[in-house]
């Protein structure tokens, strides 16, 4: 593949990712290629690409003979992942607070300096990311695998409703900086009380943030 074709291809992947997180590409709308590629001045060729990247992300569903929509998760699909994953990340904060390391906290804490610096620059995909790791790091330094993979699993999920239902578009500071703090320091005290509570008043203000805006410009593939 040419460099022009990927740089081509990432370009409208990123597009309508964002253009599906703003909620300009509303929940279950068809993503068709033409017309697509049409207000892009694209072929069809990076549009389906575009497309088969967001589909293993899990923010598109293609239905044999009828085309790709952008997933229509239900209020209470997304309740039930949060209780599962908020129950699942509070037994890995108890696990963690009783053999963390001075290393480990320090590795946590360098997440938290990463989370700031990317919020600054509006990079929400990184700070998905950094903010995904954080969690993961809590599970994995459970030494359970079955419970990490438990953990990443409803993580990605959770971000796929973050995406749909982002809060941050809209915030000058980071939401999650002072809650992840809070986390950490109950995790350095080998606190598990401390660090369970601190997870579950963090995640439940998640999902209580999710909400829906219905403004779209014009130009919205542009932006």
């Amino acid at each position: 593949m040419s460099t022009i074709r990927k740089s081509s291809e990432e370009e409208v992947y990123k597009k309508l990712k964002n253009a599906i997180r703003k909620r300009y590409i509303k929940q279950g709308s068809q993503l068709v290629e033409v017309a697509l590629a049409q207000q892009l001045g694209v072929s069809r060729t990076p549009v389906r690409s575009a497309i088969k990247k967001l589909e293993v992300e899990g923010l598109v569903n293609s239905i044999p003979n009828r085309g790709a929509f952008v997933i229509t998760p239900t209020p209470r699909e997304i309740e039930e992942t949060y209780i599962v994953r908020i129950e699942l990340e509070q037994m890995a904060a108890r696990i963690t607070a009783e053999i963390i390391t001075k290393d480990q906290v320090a590795k946590l804490r360098e997440f938290v300096e990463m989370e700031k610096t990317i919020f600054d620059r509006t990079n929400l995909d990184e700070f998905d990311v950094v903010n995904a790791k954080l969690h993961l790091k809590i599970a994995e330094f459970t030494n359970n695998k079955v419970l990490f993979q438990y953990v990443k699993e409803l993580l990605d999920r959770t971000r796929i409703y973050m995406i749909l239902f982002d809060p941050f578009m809209k915030l000058e500071y980071s939401p999650t900086v002072h809650a992840h703090e809070a986390i950490i320091d109950a995790l350095a005290e080998h606190s598990p009380a401390k660090a369970a509570e601190a997870v579950r008043v963090h995640l439940q203000t998640s999902v209580d943030g999710l909400e829906k805006v219905e403004v779209m410009p014009e130009d919205y593939l542009s932006i």
